[in-house]
């Protein structure tokens, strides 16, 4: 599937929407994940990933090793 220039930009508008809610959810279980988040609050993998991507760049949460996709959050 080849993503349009409009949709990453709706899906990353999107993710900035949901992202406090996110980040405050996320911190209250320890993790994070991009599948937790698209089937926790019903969003597409790109507006997910964005959030994730923006949790790991803030310093929220550890940043992608591998394994099962769940990052630690450290703040």
């Amino acid at each position: 599937m080849k993503f349009t220039q409009e949709y990453i930009d709706e899906s990353i508008s999107k993710g900035n929407e949901f992202y406090d809610k996110v980040v405050e959810q996320a911190k209250k279980n320890g993790s994070v994940g991009v599948t937790w988040v698209s089937r926790v609050f019903g969003l597409n993998w790109y507006s997910s990933a964005h959030i994730v991507g923006r949790m790991e760049q803030e310093g929220i949460c550890e940043l992608y090793s591998g394994g099962n996709g769940h990052r630690k959050i450290i703040q």
